[in-house]
């Protein structure tokens, strides 16, 4: 009777001792990723989503198979993507273009010049601190709720601040009056208060628009501005403060996140910073590797002269102001979102090692 006794207590006392947030059945639980895959194997960023990639391995090898991901390609259009999520049709989705620039109510802090360095070795690591930092991350959930999606983790892309021209550009007068590409609303704003008229133009058209001298330059990346054939039609390309992140937002159906177990949960958002640091790492080295591909090709790197800094500041600040005061989506929010992105920032470039 009292050995009965001792095993019910010890059984209790180990019942007790397991984790609430542990989850004890074997139940699999499917998902949907509608992945927008519009770039291709060329960068490294988007294949984390692939078949059989980083992310579907990963969530299945955390969760002992539990986690059970279904990737369809192109399941919806890049404009329906936001929406597909967030009604359920999709489970997740990597959400390639900011709103203010593009057409879905998300956060684009980072297209405000200033925010973090220009030199995008140094822009990428920063950026990434700000994704990492939990109060930005808490901000984005807070916000995100309201259209029942919840953050996952952000894919970074090769920074879009480079302008490509056959022009040496090394003062804002070599900019004044120059027909520059832009993509998107903040970029736009940005050239204009430097001096250079934007032009829309899409991305096919790009090089052959160069060549004909229907556009003097356009605001990209270096690796994709080398990769649809601008180094070929170009001859300088001018590190910019426009534009100096460009990223995908991977979101996921907020009900659906909220119907897994505690533990599959925490699998799935760690998972999801795993990812997002592995993503960056990625392509700083990308970036790296195309200094020299581009240096190859002959195109001759350049940036604004240092006695240029002060109007360079002040664009940065009319563009944060037209990002704060701009009708739509979180208006009453954006102050809190600047501050807690800026602080992340400065504890990223704070740290001594001490």
């Amino acid at each position: 009777m009292r050995l009965r006794i001792t095993l019910a207590a010890i059984l209790l006392i180990l019942m007790a001792a397991v984790p609430s947030g542990f989850c004890g059945d074997k139940k699999v639980y499917k998902l949907k990723f509608a992945w927008n895959d519009i770039w291709g194997p060329k960068f490294r960023a988007s294949q984390v989503y692939r078949p059989l990639g980083e992310m579907q391995r990963m969530l299945h090898e955390r969760s002992n198979g539990r986690l059970q991901v279904e990737i369809i390609s192109r399941m919806f259009s890049t404009n329906e993507l936001f929406t597909a999520v967030a009604k359920g049709k999709a489970d997740m989705a990597d959400i390639a273009m900011p709103w203010l620039s593009g057409t879905y109510p998300i956060w684009n802090w980072g297209e405000i010049p200033g925010i973090v360095d220009e030199d995008p070795v140094k822009g990428l690591a920063e950026e990434l601190a700000v994704y990492s930092d939990k109060d930005v991350r808490a901000l984005y959930d807070e916000t995100l709720a309201k259209y029942n999606l919840k953050f996952w983790f952000t894919t970074q892309w090769d920074p879009a601040n480079g302008i490509w021209s056959n022009k040496e550009i090394k003062t804002l007068e070599d900019l004044k009056g120059m027909k520059i590409r832009v993509g998107g609303y903040l970029p736009t704003k940005g050239i204009k208060t430097l001096g250079g008229s934007p032009v829309t133009i899409a991305g096919s058209e790009l090089a052959p628009a160069m060549m004909a001298g229907t556009i003097d330059g356009v605001l990209t990346s270096l690796g994709y501005g080398y990769s649809i054939g601008l180094a070929k039609v170009s001859k300088h390309f001018t590190l910019s403060p426009l534009s100096p992140t460009w990223s995908a937002t991977t979101l996921v159906n907020k009900k659906k996140f909220d119907s897994l177990p505690q533990d599959l949960q925490k699998v799935f958002l760690d998972v999801g910073r795993e990812l997002q640091q592995m993503v960056s790492l990625s392509t700083t080295a990308e970036y790296v590797m195309s200094l020299d591909t581009v240096d190859l090709s002959g195109i001759k790197r350049t940036g604004f002269n240092d006695s240029e800094q002060a109007r360079i500041d002040e664009t940065a600040r009319l563009v944060e102001a037209e990002w704060l005061n701009v009708d739509g989506p979180w208006k009453a929010k954006r102050p809190e979102m600047l501050k807690r992105v800026k602080a992340a920032v400065e504890k990223y470039r704070a740290f001594n090692g001490k």
